[in-house]
């Protein structure tokens, strides 16, 4: 056996063990030559357990049916006499079963007695993303942190793993402290820009985070999986300053155009910055058809309810319905037919469904539904998984709706939430006036 960059033994030959090791450092920092690398490895050495390992991991993260088939393929009959690659095996098994949660938890033990996995703790942090669970997004990387050493080129990638960790917890002092310690030791390390982005939005420090994004752009804006991402944060960031025409462009040139390749975790983020434009009436033109169409070219089954949220935002911002609705009955049947055990099957119990009929409700101008469907899953939303950015879109959905529908104690709770939390928010403010106007006594 051959070792790979972290100093794990590796099955397979020592060509296909290099180039396993320069696809690990491409897959920390969200390089796509990631992809490549481990084909060529597979290719080298049929036999290198870890290559195939990682290659099925990518498909597994990225949250599509149809990639997970595929990785369960590649990894079909395969077996291993090491309990490391072994364990790799089964926590994919486990994944693609639908157990999402035993995957997670088949990987803490595997980081126990192997730290320095660097695999096992990536796929591990996207599983913790997923699931919504911030206290093991942060503990999780706590945990194998203390078996690196500081030096490792790749350390700085377990702490903007950290970062996001902390900040999802709510810590977001350490979190920025450590993100931005983690990007002036690699300033391509895109994880932990991204963490440090995160902090910004939470505490409405909205032209920080557009500075501190454009003063990087080189290092984030081509050439990794994460430039969609932080663009749609620079977008978010711009239009708290109702900056609509910036937002738009942005779209248009990283997160959806004709020759965008289709990922799901690109069109959610597409789907969330043009439901956030809608809500605040902005013609945002003919993007929704064309994200629409293309979500509509997705495999339907149901797996990550995530991903059917932001389908259904698409259908109803292109106005079509019976899509949107279309969508909402297959979860309904789901929930009644799929396996309890399955990691989606409680996602969409839990608020998914909720969630998705709130939307389809909004879309059809029926705002009393929205709100009955909303409102008492509006503190559950992170079953589903995504940030806590990320699910501020149903939030304003629902404030949006209570104050449309004559709902007006709600929207006053709601509105004074969110001014202690963010009162320096611009969107907080001028919900508030309108909130005030609508409550005004006739003259």
């Amino acid at each position: 056996m051959h070792k790979d960059r972290y100093g794990l033994a590796c099955t397979g030959s020592a060509a296909a063990v290099q180039r396993l090791s320069r696809a690990q450092e491409h897959l920390l920092r969200f390089r796509p030559e990631v992809v490549e690398e481990l084909d060529n490895a597979i290719a080298e050495d049929a036999g290198c357990v870890m290559a195939r390992a990682a290659r099925a991991w990518i498909g597994l993260m990225s949250s599509e049916w149809a990639d997970t088939r595929a990785a369960a393929e590649l990894v079909a009959g395969t077996r291993s006499i090491d309990a490391r690659e072994q364990a790799h095996l089964d926590a994919i098994h486990a994944w693609a079963s639908g157990d999402m949660h035993a995957c997670g938890r088949l990987l803490d033990a595997l980081l126990d007695a192997h730290p320095r996995d660097a695999l096992a703790l990536y796929a591990g942090h996207q599983i913790d993303f997923f699931c919504g669970d911030a206290v093991n997004l942060r503990d999780r990387v706590v945990r194998a942190r203390r078996g690196w050493d500081t030096q490792h080129p790749d350390f700085t990638t377990v702490d903007g793993m950290l970062a996001f960790g902390l900040e999802e917890c709510g810590d977001y002092a350490r979190a920025e402290d450590i993100g931005r310690r983690a990007v002036e030791r690699n300033a391509d390390d895109v994880w932990a820009i991204h963490a440090v982005v995160h902090v910004l939005e939470m505490q409405a420090r909205f032209d920080e985070g557009i500075a501190f994004l454009e003063a990087r752009r080189a290092n984030w804006a081509e050439g990794n999986f994460l430039n969609a991402h932080n663009g749609w944060h620079l977008a978010v960031f711009l239009l708290e300053r109702e900056d609509h025409p910036g937002a738009l462009a942005i779209y248009d040139r990283l997160l959806h155009h004709a020759a965008s390749p289709g990922i799901a975790l690109e069109m959610l983020d597409a789907s969330g910055l043009l439901w956030r434009l809608s809500l605040d009436g902005v013609d945002t033109g003919g993007r929704w058809a064309a994200l629409a169409d293309a979500w509509a070219a997705k495999d339907p089954t149901p797996w990550y309810v995530f991903n059917d949220l932001h389908a259904i935002m698409a259908f109803v911002g292109a106005g079509r319905q019976a899509q949107a609705e279309q969508r909402v009955a297959l979860l309904e049947r789901y929930l009644r037919e799929g396996d309890p055990g399955h990691a989606n099957h409680r996602m969409v119990a839990g608020a998914g469904l909720a969630a998705a009929r709130a939307l389809a409700a909004w879309g059809r101008g029926d705002d009393d539904a929205a709100v009955s469907a909303l409102a008492p899953v509006r503190h559950h939303l992170s079953v589903f998984g995504g940030s806590h950015a990320q699910r501020d879109a149903y939030q304003r959905t629902l404030l949006c709706a209570a104050m449309r529908g004559g709902h007006g104690t709600l929207a006053r709770q709601l509105l004074d939430e969110r001014l202690a939390v963010k009162p320096d928010s611009p969107w907080n403010r001028m919900r508030d006036r309108q909130l005030r106007g609508l409550n005004a006594p006739a003259a």
